[in-house]
């Protein structure tokens, strides 16, 4: 059987032909335009991003192992990237399974969440989430403090 040639992306979109050995990263227009994803800030995005051009197939199931350092090289600050990867987590996009106290990177596990996000109510709802979250991290950090 022959190999079908691929159609070339579009010039604008990638280095000249690279196109046909590099890894890319392919995003739905149905998630693309749900409420979930529209909901999350650029950041977030951006780390969706990151997060899906780490993935390296279906071997690794839909886990993906992603370090903060690679999130720096890519020009996420820390700070940000807390918030973002909660944003994430909170509309569905992922599961966080931490790290811990021995230094090990998280691993992020894709999910199918943001799918049950389909009104502005859920989304409303996902907000004040996210917020709660924001706020009881914020007071257990103050009164961690204050010890």
């Amino acid at each position: 059987m022959r190999k079908k040639n691929r159609t070339p992306p579009p010039a604008f979109a990638t280095k000249k032909r690279t196109w046909e050995k590099n890894h890319y990263v392919m995003l739905f227009d149905d998630q693309l335009d749900s409420p979930a994803y529209i909901s999350l800030s650029s950041s977030a995005k951006l780390a969706y991003t990151i997060l899906r051009q780490e993935y390296k197939g279906e071997y690794s199931g839909s886990k993906v192992i992603c370090p903060y350092s690679t999130f720096e090289k890519k020009g996420m600050r820390a700070n940000t990237l807390s918030n973002a990867l909660l944003q994430l987590e909170v509309f569905g996009f992922i599961k966080v399974d931490h790290g811990g106290l021995e230094h090990k990177p998280n691993v992020y596990q894709f999910s199918e969440d943001w799918k049950k996000i389909e009104t502005a109510s859920d989304v409303t709802e996902a907000k004040a989430r996210l917020k709660e979250i924001k706020d009881r991290n914020l007071r257990a950090g103050c009164e961690h403090t204050e010890s």
